[in-house]
């Protein structure tokens, strides 16, 4: 790799999902969504329907689970099945999660042309930081803010504009990699360009979902990148 790619992208600010973006978590998630079902006595649900909860935190993945069966659940009965959900899912966090196909060649090509990298996810850290260690990807990333730690989660800009911020980026040098209607508003709010993968997890297509560009597969989005460089 040339020195004009290697610093080509200094100093520009990439933040990325995690769910559904970074890793394939879906597997693991529907287990635990199904654990849940299981102990309120409702239908199982299938991977694809879970694949188009994910994206807002445990609580509202639940929260969808339960009304996909007809059933709302009220605050008592939400805070058990919430916790029963996380002890089952960190029990197995990584058991069948993995990362997307290019995912590691990627960023090692993003971090070479010198570009601040982090993750903006409404995981919380205590579950999304096993995730990326246990595929050697926190390495990667200068700041991983996770559900709270920006006081205000996606789709709230605020969480994506700290993240950046926190990384050593700036939200005028900066571009979200996401998945879904989630990170398209968090961008929006922030004032950020977006792209989604089109692989993610979201009930509609990706290209639908108002993205500046979506991207089929990783090694496309080094170039793609490319596009959202100020002049």
């Amino acid at each position: 790799m040339g020195d004009s790619l290697a610093r080509d992208l200094r100093g520009f600010a990439i933040s990325f999902d995690l769910d559904g973006t970074l890793v394939d978590t879906a597997p693991d998630l529907v287990r635990a969504t199904n654990a849940v079902m299981d102990r309120a006595g409702l239908p199982q649900i299938s991977l694809t329907s879970v694949r188009g909860m994910i994206g807002q935190g445990a609580r509202a993945l639940v929260i969808k689970a339960g009304r996909a069966a007809g059933v709302e659940f009220d605050e008592a009965a939400l805070a058990v099945h919430v916790a029963h959900f996380l002890e089952v899912y960190q029990a197995g966090l990584t058991d069948e999660s993995v990362p997307f196909d290019g995912v590691i060649a990627t960023l090692e090509a993003l971090a070479a042309r010198g570009a601040i990298l982090s993750v903006c996810t409404n995981k919380p850290a205590h579950l999304a930081m096993p995730v990326l260690q246990a595929f050697d990807m926190a390495r990667f990333f200068t700041a991983i803010i996770a559900n709270g730690q920006a006081g205000v989660n996606k789709p709230d800009g605020r969480h994506l504009s700290y993240t950046i911020e926190t990384s050593g980026g700036h939200v005028g040098r900066a571009l979200m990699v996401g998945d879904s209607i989630t990170d398209v508003q968090a961008a929006r709010n922030a004032g950020v360009p977006v792209v989604l993968a089109s692989f993610g997890y979201t009930i509609e297509k990706a290209s639908a979902l108002g993205a500046d560009a979506v991207f089929d597969h990783y090694a496309e989005l080094p170039d793609l990148v490319g596009r959202f460089l100020p002049a």
